[in-house]
């Protein structure tokens, strides 16, 4: 039994009547502010469906990530930097 208020786990509330939504794409957008947009998305034969729109700050994000990456066992490395791309200054 966990003696920290904080370490005690949450129940969780599952709602059965959400449908199970098949996805093809994810497209993440950054915020200063350190919130990022996720917009699922369906491809179909005639056009991109959007499934869902998510909200959600940049800890929480990374949990996703991490638990994505060991359930799939791949984990991605940082691409290198060419000797020309080192050269162009970065925009801010």
């Amino acid at each position: 039994m966990p003696t920290n208020k904080k370490a005690k786990l949450k129940e969780t509330y599952y709602n059965n009547n959400l449908p199970t939504l098949y996805v093809d794409d994810v497209d993440i957008s950054r915020r200063k502010d350190g919130m990022n947009y996720l917009s699922f998305t369906t491809n179909t034969p005639n056009l991109i469906v959007e499934q869902v729109r998510l909200m959600m700050d940049n800890e929480d994000l990374r949990y996703i990530i991490d638990d994505l990456c060991i359930t799939t066992n791949y984990f991605p490395q940082k691409p290198k930097r060419s000797k020309k791309s080192e050269k162009v200054p970065l925009k801010k």
